[in-house]
């Protein structure tokens, strides 16, 4: 917050003693209830004045910009204000002015508000929300999406309202903080295992950068009832529930009532993504420079993994299809005319307009788009197609040291011999 410079006009003499003065603003009177900042400096010395007078301005401008923008916490803006002119401040009159103001916090609110006010302006408190900006550059830096740091910094804001400096990550304080805001906001399992998770991102930070220990074990960790099993056997009251594959018939009974509804488009992904066992972002993502119709292949390039850059066959039954989309093409995309979210997402909108035909013809939440792939993966695998000759062509890593290190892969024969056992039957 930029300082607004000391005046003459802070100051009033009363019975000869100055007075810090301060009319606060209209817009935040209501927010503040008071119209006016007042406290006697307690001499009659102006120079003294002067300078206990600035200790008190500082305090009093850091509450009325923290009303503006809707703050939680003015104690910490008001701390860290304090701390910035410690070292060029004499002691004695910033030890008397802390004081104070740590004796009316206790007064108001409690001993822990104020001890924690006390710390922070004499630099022995980290305030957490100071770490944020570096936190998320460190995210940017190691390529994580900005839809999913955006998430993991709402996330923060919760933990950060609650526990406001570093001293307080203790694993009973977070454990308590934890299951209140589970309680008071109806938290999900799911969603409580994402808090912690990006809790969990966030201390790990502040241990890379030293201001936790390395040694020290996070405090954050999912209570037992809100744990989320993947295991059909295990203890966890919430088991997750997969998605599944679609049938073929089901498949193709998706792509009918998309044609009858006049959704082309639609009609045109699905038989898309049968047939490649692609994603939806990676099928809306293709450029029509990525389809080769002398190789007969596809290139995905657009992928969320480095194992899901790939080569795939295109399949005899779709070769019309990608011959039709390219050349009708307007904007450089196979799938052309999808608004990007902000994200730069294309297949946001598509996305919902098939979990909406989907819902309509009584699939549940087991069934999204990405069980068409999952059909696609089965089809193979019940054509005894190998498993790393699937994974190559659907983009899954290979774990082993022989084929997953050493080889570079399946030749495109090998995956298009594998891709001609999948067979739907589509009018188009």
């Amino acid at each position: 917050m930029a300082q607004k410079s000391f005046r003459a006009q802070h100051l009033e003499l009363r019975h000869k003693t100055y007075y810090a003065v301060l009319t606060v603003p209209t817009d935040v009177r209501l927010i503040l209830g008071k119209k006016k900042f007042f406290k006697t400096t307690g001499t009659s010395n102006l120079r003294l004045a002067q300078t206990k007078a600035e200790l008190f301005v500082i305090q009093w401008q850091s509450e009325i910009a923290n009303a503006r923008q809707d703050s939680s916490s003015p104690v910490l803006h008001s701390a860290l204000e304090l701390n910035k002119i410690r070292n060029s401040t004499p002691k004695v009159l910033f030890d008397e002015v802390l004081e104070d103001e740590a004796n009316r916090l206790e007064q108001e609110t409690n001993e822990i508000v104020a001890d924690i006010f006390k710390e922070v302006a004499k630099g022995n408190e980290r305030v957490l929300t100071s770490y944020i900006d570096g936190w998320e550059n460190h995210q940017h830096a190691r390529n994580l999406t900005k839809k999913n740091i955006d998430q993991m910094k709402r996330d923060l804001s919760l933990l950060t309202d609650d526990i406001p400096t570093t001293r307080l990550l203790s694993k009973p304080v977070c454990s308590n903080w934890i299951k209140n805001l589970a309680s008071t906001r109806s938290l999900s399992a799911s969603s409580v295992t994402r808090i912690i998770s990006a809790s969990n991102n966030f201390y790990k930070y502040l241990q890379h950068v030293g201001v936790v220990d390395e040694d020290e074990v996070s405090p954050f960790k999912v209570p037992k009832a809100y744990q989320v099993s993947d295991s059909k056997n295990g203890k966890s009251i919430f088991k997750k529930n997969p998605w599944r594959p679609f049938s073929r018939e089901q498949v193709e009974q998706l792509y009918e009532v998309a044609l009858r509804k006049g959704d082309q488009e639609l009609a045109d992904l699905i038989v898309l993504a049968a047939y490649t066992g692609a994603r939806i972002e990676e099928l809306c993502s293709l450029k029509i420079e990525m389809v080769n119709l002398v190789d007969l292949t596809i290139s995905i390039n657009d992928a969320k993994t480095e194992a899901g850059i790939r080569t795939v066959p295109i399949h005899p039954n779709v070769q019309n299809l990608f011959e039709r989309l390219k050349t009708s093409s307007s904007d450089g995309y196979i799938l052309c005319n999808l608004a990007k979210s902000k994200y730069g997402v294309r297949s946001n909108a598509i996305g919902k307009r098939f979990g909406r035909l989907k819902k309509a013809l009584g699939h549940g939440k087991q069934h999204v788009f990405h069980s068409i792939r999952k059909t696609f993966t089965t089809l193979l695998h019940q054509a005894d197609v190998t498993e790393v000759v699937a994974a190559n062509i659907v983009g899954h890593e290979i774990k082993t040291m022989t084929y997953g290190v050493y080889s570079e892969g399946s030749s495109i024969e090998q995956k298009r011999s594998a891709i001609a056992n999948v067979r739907f039957n589509f009018d188009s």
